[in-house]
């Protein structure tokens, strides 16, 4: 929850308040739905609170009170954070009804670990108080700063959209439709990012009794983003959360609510049905036609004319954000399912002639006067910049599913990189051009896209990957064409291949060091490995289990889960009953969330057994409330925090160009890999691909993490391992450092290279020739 916002599990409904509420009740951007009595007595009955424990939970403050109950903020002793618990009212909670939708909230919310879910702690009863035990999120509601700022950039809408989009498949996947997505029921984190909450109108629609708290007929819902079949009181499916979305986008994109011309809910709820569906772009025509799209298709009238998931809603919504951050999709541009065509009819085209009128004339004599202008001063001239034809080069990572956080930030440190080198004159005279390509965190797409980019859009390098799965399947396609992967991130090692330079950590720079700076100076004896089954856990694994024989410690257990889930109760299990001194953590993308989510259900914290990551950096922290993570470790080679003047320098640009991103080591990574590039390009004075790689192996460069350069013998660069721990504002702060940068070792001493090899064979035909688990395929 959050404090000032609507406290309530959903809008009074007809079948809460027994009448139509009039619309000034249910206004539910800017208003407290469902309020009643003196707002002076509430107030007073609430502060009461302020002292008293509920449970063993310590309250310090109030967040708000609605229709529904009372939501405080309250103090957790025995984990050490601070949470927000909703208390059903006392006439309330004698209603079964809505007692049983009170309690739903929990089942529902409770069934989901995910980025962009708020969470629900416990459910509990105390004296015969109901309540709730939530995640605090203490950065407001989207309802509150649309109330604040009017409205959002197209941009900042998507991006909101698109962490909407995420909660909400994670809800349809485990068989809840929301049913009253709003502004309101948006919020943000600590750390920015959105979160679906209040699932009190969820309903469970893949069975599961109790849930079923509403019968046909039943209007339940907040009238301005009410799908056409709730406000009729017909059954819904999760098309109608996607019609609530584009409603939602509607609002965020304008800051008026869809049908705000109707005087009552009963007329709002005929718009939905047999209006026309609204246009962002009649009230602003600067809104992109492709958000105007993805609206119409969501808010059709018809179901079947709709998304028919919220993944194809969210797939258009990434491939815009894309486009607005000047890197789009070779999908977005070709798809179907969002196009001009596809926008409604609008009244700006008009407006748009009449104000293209006005400004022409005007623009002509301003090009005429800056010319006359310009002839008056001969000797100046303007700077050459790069000219001809463009270089092309391949940006390979996952804008969209389970790694799309880490890989859209990493494509945004690339095209940094490449902006500075348009700036600084190009390369030999002409302007680096990005083709941006989305692997969608599949193996198989990485390979078509790789194939793609270097046949049919003829780049000269690719700058990607993230997962050792997708470097490992696309490697055939480079050393076919003899073609060259700029690869950024940390990884396993067992690999030397002459058509990949290697920018991340080899494992003598990242997972030995930190394991035995654990065992040294942290005494850790007793280590549990987890993490997602693919190629660099499990091969993590084997170097740590055979590191364990010159350390005085053990691996006492060890578990991986599938690429992308988010369950880990078992692991959990597991992990309490042996106890270990520290979990080494090897899990990549969203999964992270639900680990943590419940490590910290389960009562075990960084004081209880600390974790040291090795795929965490400070761009995926922000999918967590930093208080489930504050105080655990991660292994790295470059922190936001390092305190020189070049990485000062470098956060500083990077975060005037993109001020929504905190930089991760693989950001960083993907910055100097670009840079050596070019370094490259400059010496071989070409850009075919095998005179820049035989450049690349005398580079070095002055990095923000420190002085990096590239091995000749291996084609991986020195870094210097590092291991940082999460403090409170998301960032970490260094507790170890090598001395100087190390030089890369692939293959671990601890066997030959050959019996590495036969390792990786076997692991890759045990999975049916691919490199992650079938059950993460």
């Amino acid at each position: 929850m959050t404090p000032n916002d609507n406290p309530s599990i959903g809008s009074p409904t007809p079948d809460d308040q027994g009448e139509q509420p009039q619309l000034s009740e249910t206004r539910s951007l800017c208003t407290t739905s469902g309020d009643t009595g003196s707002s002076s007595h509430r107030n007073q009955t609430a502060e009461k609170w302020i002292g008293k424990t509920l449970g063993k939970y310590e309250i310090t403050g109030v967040l708000g009170q609605g229709g529904m109950g009372l939501v405080l903020r309250a103090h957790d002793p025995t984990l050490e954070r601070d949470v927000a618990i909703k208390i059903l009212s006392e006439h309330l909670a004698a209603n079964p009804t809505a007692l049983a939708r009170f309690q739903s909230e929990a089942k529902a919310a409770g069934k989901l670990n995910h980025a962009n879910v708020a969470s629900i702690h416990e459910i509990a009863e105390d004296k015969q108080l109901h309540y709730l035990v939530m995640e605090l999120l203490a950065g407001g509601s989207v309802a509150a700063e649309i109330q604040r700022r009017n409205a959002y950039t197209s941009q900042e809408a998507t991006r909101i959209m698109i962490d909407a989009c995420g909660g909400i498949a994670a809800a349809h996947a485990a068989g809840l439709v929301h049913r009253d997505i709003k502004p309101a029921n948006l919020v943000r984190s600590d750390l920015g990012t959105v979160k679906i909450t209040d699932f009190g109108l969820a309903k469970l629609t893949s069975g599961g009794a109790g849930m079923q708290l509403t019968q046909s007929g039943t209007i339940i819902g907040t009238p301005y983003f009410m799908s056409p079949e709730q406000c009729q009181g017909q059954s819904v499916d999760s098309r109608t959360d996607i019609y609530a979305l584009g409603a939602t986008y509607y609002c965020l994109l304008t800051g008026r609510e869809p049908y705000d011309d109707s005087d009552s809910a009963v007329q709002v709820m005929f718009a939905h049905c047999h209006k026309r569906i609204p246009n962002p772009r009649d009230h602003d025509p600067s809104v992109p036609p492709d958000c105007s799209a993805i609206i119409s298709r969501a808010m059709a009238k018809d179901p079947c004319d709709r998304y028919q998931t919220v993944e194809e809603m969210l797939h258009d919504l990434q491939a815009v954000d894309a486009a607005l951050s000047g890197h789009p999709s070779a999908d977005f541009q070709t798809r179907s399912s969002v196009s001009l065509a596809a926008a409604p009819p609008s009244n700006s085209l008009r407006s748009d002639r009449r104000m293209y009128g006005k400004i022409m004339p005007l623009a002509i004599v301003l090009v005429v006067a800056l010319g006359i202008a310009w002839s008056f001063f001969p000797s100046a001239s303007a700077p050459i910049g790069p000219h001809g034809e463009p270089i092309k080069v391949g940006v390979l990572q996952s804008l969209s599913g389970t790694m799309s956080r880490s890989g859209t930030s990493v494509v945004d440190a690339t095209l940094l990189a490449i902006e500075e080198i348009n700036l600084a004159g190009g390369l030999m005279g002409r302007p680096v051009k990005a083709v941006v390509a989305d692997g969608r965190s599949d193996t198989q797409t990485y390979a078509r896209e790789a194939e793609r980019l270097i046949k049919d859009d003829n780049v000269c390098v690719v700058f990607g990957c993230w997962t050792s799965a997708t470097r490992k399947t696309v490697r055939p396609i480079f050393e076919e064409h003899n073609h060259l992967l700029i690869y950024p991130v940390q990884y396993e090692g067992m690999e030397t291949c002459p058509n990949i330079v290697y920018i991340g950590a080899a494992p003598n720079q990242q997972i030995l060091p930190a394991v035995s700076w654990a065992n040294e100076q942290m005494h850790v004896k007793r280590f549990f490995l987890v993490g997602s089954d693919y190629v660099f856990p499990r091969t993590a694994s084997q170097i740590i289990k055979d590191q364990m024989k010159e350390l005085d410690a053990e691996v006492i257990g060890e578990r991986f889960v599938p690429l992308g889930s988010l369950e880990f109760s078992e692991v959990v299990k597991e992990i309490k009953r042996l106890k270990p001194d520290m979990i080494l953590n090897t899990v990549v993308g969203d999964s992270n969330v639900g680990f943590f989510n419940a490590l910290r259900d389960a009562g075990i914290g960084p004081s209880e057994i600390p974790c040291l990551m090795f795929s965490i950096g400070e761009q995926e922290l922000r999918s967590f409330n930093i208080q489930d993570v504050e105080g655990d470790y991660a292994a790295s080679t470059y922190f936001q925090s390092l305190d020189s003047q070049a990485n000062q320098e470098f956060v500083e640009r990077f975060t005037k160009k993109y001020p929504q991103h905190v930089i991760s080591d693989p950001m960083e990574n993907a910055y100097v890999g670009v840079k050596l590039w070019a370094q490259a390009v400059r010496d071989a004075e070409s850009i075919e691909p095998a005179k820049v790689r035989r450049a690349m192996l005398n580079q070095r460069l002055a990095a923000p993490e420190g002085d990096v350069r590239v091995d000749p013998e291996t084609q991986h660069c020195f870094k210097t391992p590092r291991v940082g721990q999460i403090q409170s504002d998301g960032q970490f702060r260094v507790v170890w450092s090598a001395e100087a940068p190390i030089r890369p070792s692939p293959y671990p001493l601890s066997r030959t290279a050959e019996d590495w090899k036969a390792f990786l064979h076997d692991l890759y035909t045990g999975w049916g020739n691919n490199w992650a688990s079938p059950t993460s395929l």
